[in-house]
This record gives structure tokens, C-alpha cells and sequence, in this order.
């Protein structure tokens, strides 16, 4: 795939009324997020009523990950049932190259995105939304029905408003339109304060949903405010509770180790319902190998896949 791309830079397009909590995610977002790019004749279809506006979205970032993505040859995951990628565009390789190799793998319709809530922002643990979003691709249509049914059994409150301006979900719906164009999106983001109860029961409502045309890609961040070296060690306490689908122990780390362990803990317990018990590593770094200064502390990353 070669990417075209018309002249455009990040955008900041608001479609909802702006409380204080999405005010700060906006904040923390210019300080902390290099946003991502444009298919050529990518249809933008128009719609009745509100969608979700295109806000994390940088073609330039985006069109040199796609490169760097490329520069290898696809590998596919076969029988990926959950991916763990970043929302970090400064690894935004990690993230198309995971999503181009997840289409390579099978023919998914469906894709359960889930991440961190940042700022525990909204009114409920597990927050969603059935609106479609904005890409430069054309629209991501969510899948309603799927996301209906959670907010019937308790586990999950539509507010869109919170979902458009959280850049673990939004800033990666741009990537599913591009790499995953049919898919219907399960968008969810987590509080950082589940407990395992909470967990095992969204896991249990999630499993369902999990058919052979349907995954889950975890778009999480892992090792925060360390040095380098200091980050690597907690990498590897982290990889040693993923391949042992440890969700208790994952769920005890705080943001030296991962920025939402409720999320890693709710893949893990959903891989477990189904015997999708192998995690397959595919990457490991940090941003200090990805061109930051070794001295300053690192935010890593971790790619990798169940099966």
C-alpha cells in the first residue's frame, strides 16, 4: 500500500460541548502526543446526524509510519484473537504494522478497541459510544448492536463526548479505517481504578462477542517516567505476567509498568474464557530507541498478539 496524500495538518475539530476533564485531555494531549495521515480517493461518505470529529489526526506522522511500517514485509498473526499495540504515534510503525499485519491474519469485521481513560474522565468505569467517527479514510461505523447489548447488561455508558478527545481510542480509529476498512467498531475505554471483579466481568461480556470475524486490539502504552534501563526491567515484569495471563499481578503495576493495567487485565481475562492463551511477542522498545534522548525518562512499548 502507497500512501497519497492532500495537503492537510493536525486538526482540532469539535463536535461536542467541552467540559473541564476534556479541556485537560485536549491539554495533556499537546503535551504529551505527536498526532499521525491519506488514502487516495478515500470516500468521505456523509451522514444525518452527529459523528465523532476527526481530532488526533496528522497525515505527515501518519505517512512516515506507514513507511517505516513497509519497510517490512507483512507478517501475519495467525489465529490472533487480541493485539496489544501503542497509541504513542512516536511508535506509529508498532501500530499500522500491527493493524496491517492483523488484516493480513484473517477477515475481521469487527474490532473491539479498548484503552485507557486518561483522565478518568466521564460518569461511569467503562465508558463507549455508538456514534460513527470521522477519518480521512471515510467513516468507522460502529457496531451498535454489539454496543447496545453492553450497555444492557450494566457494563458499559455511551458518552461521546469523553471517547472524542480520549487519543487511546480516537487516535486510533484513523489506523482501523485505513488497515481494517470493513470493520464495525466496539470502542472502550477503562478508569484506572477496575478491580479484578470489574474485570472478570467485563470479560465475561466481552468473550461473546468474540467470533472468528472479530477482535480486540488493546491500544495501551507501558513503561512511564523511567530511564531507559530502569524501563526495560519493568518490560520484562510485564512480559512475564502477559505470557502467563497474570491479570492479577498486571493489575498491582502502576504507570512505571503499563498507563492502564485494567485494560491489559480485561484482554488477558477475555483470552482465558476463550483458550487464547499464547501471547506472542512481537515487539519491545521505548522511545528513547526511537530517536528521544537516551537521558530523558521513556515512555516503551510493547506489540504482540494471543492466540
Amino acid at each position: 500500500m502507497r500512501l497519497a496524500l492532500p495537503a492537510r495538518s493536525f486538526t482540532i475539530a469539535v463536535g461536542w460541548p467541552l467540559g473541564a476533564a476534556a479541556l485537560a485531555l485536549i491539554a495533556l494531549t499537546f503535551l504529551f502526543l505527536p498526532s499521525t495521515p491519506e488514502r487516495t480517493g478515500a470516500a468521505s461518505t456523509a451522514v444525518a446526524g452527529p459523528t465523532h470529529p476527526l481530532i488526533f489526526f496528522d497525515d505527515q506522522a501518519f505517512a512516515q509510519a506507514l513507511a517505516s511500517a513497509e519497510a517490512t514485509d507483512p507478517t501475519p498473526m495467525p489465529g490472533a484473537r487480541a493485539v496489544i499495540v501503542p497509541h504513542h504515534w512516536l511508535a506509529g510503525h508498532l501500530i499500522l504494522g500491527s493493524l496491517r499485519d492483523l488484516a493480513a491474519s484473517g477477515d475481521y469485521r469487527r474490532i473491539i478497541l479498548i484503552g485507557p481513560n486518561h483522565i478518568n474522565a466521564g460518569g461511569a468505569a467503562v465508558i463507549t459510544s455508538d456514534l460513527p467517527w470521522q477519518t480521512p479514510f471515510g467513516l468507522v461505523e460502529p457496531d451498535r448492536e454489539a454496543i447496545r447489548q453492553l450497555a444492557i447488561d450494566g457494563q458499559a455508558r455511551s458518552e461521546p463526548a469523553v471517547l472524542s478527545y480520549e487519543h487511546a481510542v480516537a487516535g486510533i480509529v484513523p489506523a482501523i479505517a485505513y488497515l481494517l476498512p470493513d470493520a464495525r467498531l466496539v470502542p472502550l475505554i477503562l478508569r484506572s481504578d477496575l478491580t479484578s471483579t470489574d474485570v472478570n466481568t467485563l470479560a465475561a461480556a466481552l468473550a461473546p462477542l468474540l467470533d472468528g470475524e472479530t477482535a480486540i486490539i488493546a491500544a495501551v502504552d507501558f513503561s512511564h517516567y523511567l530511564s531507559a534501563q530502569q524501563a526495560r526491567q519493568r518490560d520484562r515484569e510485564t512480559l512475564e505476567a502477559l505470557q502467563s495471563l497474570d491479570s492479577s499481578r498486571i493489575l498491582s503495576f502502576g504507570d512505571e509498568h503499563l498507563d492502564s493495567p485494567p485494560a491489559i487485565a480485561a484482554l488477558m481475562e477475555t483470552m482465558r474464557l476463550l483458550s487464547a492463551t499464547e501471547f506472542e511477542l512481537r515487539e519491545n522498545s521505548n522511545s528513547s530507541e526511537l530517536g528521544d534522548s537516551a537521558l530523558a525518562p521513556v515512555t516503551s512499548y510493547i506489540t504482540g498478539y494471543y492466540r
